[in-house]
């Protein structure tokens, strides 16, 4: 009983000692250690001017978090201490997460931190970003120029553009020719310019690629590509067509080879016709009977059809065809656009013609019924048919007759080229010749597509030796799975070319053309709207449809 007692007595004697101690720890709970919790992911995803910041927002505003705190700089700081006292540091403040930080400046490396806030705890600790690589970011290149267009550029000139809104200090202007160390030409900027946008360079050189980069001090803010226009070609006569001239017939050709005769005193002269741009014209003569008539090249006269620069090419609406009779060093097309309105051949030729050049440079052609040159008569020889930067759409269109059409065997072709074009839907053979091109048929960097209607061929010399080369050309989808290939005694060259799978020709196949494994849906990026911009990376086709790099 004693025993029990004196254990009674000994609990309670050390239930009152713990509350004692109780009373005596009870102090305040030190504010700086009851702190926020600091973020445990952190990612970014940067635009050219904006960054995403993404974060657990979630967690630490369980923990008592209010807001967050992030801060960028592009100067190199070791530690915290640094970032504190920097006067170069970008700061925002958001209660969520994403949140997208902006001011940013183009194609440049930012090192980022946060942490998180509030008014009962102490910040998280700082927490620095960093990738798997890498301890910054770098914002993507900044775009703020615009594209420059036909009516920005001239044969001496371009005109840039871009958002005014954004800071900008200069140009650099570059050809590319520069030599190892020199550096491009730099235009500094005036106060009128930046608050236009906009700002021409002068003094380029005609025919010429140059990329025109834009700044903010040494930040580059912007880039274009971009070429001025062909310097109107020489000759004896250079003319300017006057904006209210709309019709060219013979009076007008021949009004201008005649004054080149009695200014030179030559009777084969050369000239140059330059024709506004973006304006149209009617090609079409009158007879003695007053009936519509050909438009006819004077005899001894070389002639090139200009299209000046500006926005837009000129129009050429071809209502009677093209008469080349005659002697001609060369007959040129260079920048303009024609169209069948009622001539169905551009060129039908049925009398004696000796040219030594005929040639279409950055020309487009579309709804011509029959050819493009044809010839049924006649002594006609060409030295050479060029084609060249051009684009052809719906030729052929009556289903009568070939875009290029030898048809008769008193001529003579000494070669057919046709380089950098593109031909899109041919409704009836593309080639046929009636007499053999001595110099053979070149195509190099063109693209073809929904060509040679069912029964027709790409090219039918009519067992005649004429050669074919094909180099960097991609042929697409044929019209027809009946259409044909190539029927020639001459030898056929392929080289670094690509056939779409549903290029199909039921016969005369071009053997030595491999048919590809792709569609031309999977080549191009359009084709039944006539967009052939490359889907894969191949540089071959027609260049104005590579992929962008």
């Amino acid at each position: 009983m004693k025993t029990i007692k004196y254990s009674v007595w000994a609990i309670m004697l050390l239930a009152a000692t713990l509350v004692s101690c109780t009373d005596k720890m009870d102090w305040d709970i030190d504010p700086t250690l009851d702190r926020c919790f600091s973020a445990t992911s952190l990612s970014v995803d940067p635009t050219d001017t904006e960054a995403e910041v993404t974060f657990d927002a979630g967690m630490m505003k369980a923990n008592g978090a209010e807001k967050f705190e992030i801060q960028v700089t592009t100067a190199t700081l070791e530690d915290d201490e640094a970032w504190d006292n920097s006067d170069e540091v970008l700061t925002f403040e958001t209660d969520n997460s994403p949140y997208t930080i902006t001011g940013l400046i183009g194609d440049t490396e930012y090192s980022l931190r946060m942490r998180a806030l509030s008014s009962q705890k102490t910040a998280s600790h700082w927490v620095h970003y960093a990738s798997s690589t890498k301890t910054t970011f770098k914002t993507k290149a900044e775009q703020i120029m615009n594209a420059v267009t036909n009516a920005d550029r001239g044969e001496d000139f371009i005109t840039v553009s871009w958002d005014a809104s954004k800071a900008v200090t200069k140009l650099t202007v570059s050809d590319g020719t520069e030599e190892e160390g020199q550096e491009p030409r730099t235009i500094e900027l005036d106060d009128e310019a930046k608050a236009a946008g906009r700002y021409t360079i002068t003094g380029l050189t005609p025919s010429t690629n140059y990329t025109i980069n834009i700044y903010y001090n040494d930040t580059k803010r912007g880039s274009v590509t971009a070429s001025t226009a062909a310097a109107m070609p020489a000759g004896d006569e250079k003319v300017e067509l006057d904006p209210s001239i709309s019709t060219i017939n013979n009076d007008v050709i021949a009004n201008i080879v005649k004054s080149a005769q009695e200014k030179t005193g030559k009777t084969n002269v050369a000239i140059t016709i330059g024709l506004q741009a973006g304006k149209e014209y009617t090609m079409v003569s009158t007879s003695e009977d007053g009936t519509d008539a050909n438009v006819k090249i004077p005899e001894g006269a070389s002639v090139t059809f200009f299209g000046l620069a500006g926005d837009g090419k000129p129009v050429l609406n071809w209502k009677k065809c093209l008469d080349i009779a005659g002697s001609h060093a060369y007959i040129r097309f260079q920048n303009v656009s024609m169209k069948d309105t009622g001539c169905q051949y551009l060129i039908n030729q049925d009398k004696d013609a000796a040219v030594a050049e005929l040639s279409f440079t950055d020309c487009t052609f579309s709804g011509f019924e029959s050819s493009v040159f044809r010839t049924k008569g006649g002594v006609v020889s060409v030295d050479k048919i060029t084609v060249d930067n051009c684009v052809m759409t719906n030729m052929s269109t009556g289903g009568g007759y070939p875009v290029f059409y030898i048809g008769s065997t008193t001529t003579t072709i000494g070669q057919l080229e046709l380089k950098n074009s593109t031909f899109d839907t041919t409704s009836h053979n593309f080639i046929q010749l009636k007499a053999a091109i001595a110099g053979g048929v070149t195509i190099s960097d063109c693209t073809f597509y929904n060509n040679v209607a069912g029964s027709k061929y790409f090219m039918d010399s009519n067992k005649l030796s004429t050669n074919l080369t094909i180099i960097r050309t991609v042929l697409g989808m044929s019209m027809d799975a009946a259409a044909r290939g190539v029927r020639t005694t001459g030898s056929i060259v392929i080289n670094e070319s690509m056939r779409a799978k549903d290029c199909v020709y039921g016969s005369n196949d071009i053997k030595e053309f491999a048919v590809g494994s792709l569609t031309s849906d999977e080549i191009f990026t359009d084709p039944a709207n006539h967009n052939f911009t490359m889907k894969i990376d191949n540089r071959i086709g027609d260049p104005r449809w590579y992929k962008a790099e």
